[in-house]
């Protein structure tokens, strides 16, 4: 009877481990910025609705995973981003660099005052064979000092989000089993 309790533990054991590492993954970490100049629709940010045209984006500042992948200076597509209305919806593509992709899940103005505007975006990063991480991001541009494209430096920026708690649930769950292991044990 113990035995055959003894093979169940064991086979129950072997499928969370089997599980846990079917569940594990290896998620885009760390943040990255972006710098350039940027056309509106509107000579004025206070007006603006969207980004009408892209300028000499490059890579600025990758911290985490996308360190000794992206370098400053490294160029940026911002194909999928022309146009962008700022309150908009689903864009795949909106950014590209070396691998990583950002495809938008949406965005809506923060705030527009003032001669300063600020855009939050949430989307997912994808690529270099790294698994699909969910990211927020900022873009802010400010009114120009003269006429012309309007120029955004290490403003259009990138956090990855946390996993949302399936690691602490995991380690839960392996915790329950151990102690049920041990009252089992002792009983």
């Amino acid at each position: 009877m113990k035995n055959n309790w003894i093979k169940k533990v064991t086979a129950a054991a072997t499928a969370v481990v089997c599980l846990t590492g079917i569940a594990q993954a290896t998620p885009i970490t760390g943040n990255i910025g972006f710098s350039g100049a940027v056309q509106l629709n509107s000579s004025a940010v206070n007006t603006a609705t969207e980004a009408t045209a892209w300028f000499n984006t490059v890579a600025a500042s990758p911290v985490g995973t996308f360190v000794g992948l992206v370098n400053n200076g490294d160029a940026v597509s911002m194909t999928g981003a022309t146009p962008w209305f700022f309150n908009s919806g689903a864009l795949a593509n909106f950014w590209s660099v070396d691998g990583f992709t950002f495809s938008l899940t949406s965005s809506h103005i923060y705030s527009q005052v003032g001669g300063f505007l600020n855009v939050l975006l949430v989307g997912s990063v994808s690529g270099n064979g790294f698994d699909t991480t969910t990211f927020n991001g900022t873009f802010q541009v400010a009114d120009p000092a003269s006429g012309g494209p309007q120029t955004f430096t290490e403003r259009l920026s990138f956090n990855s989000v946390p996993d949302g708690g399936t690691t602490v649930m995991l380690l839960g769950g392996a915790l329950m089993g151990l102690a049920l292991l041990k009252r089992k044990l002792l009983a």
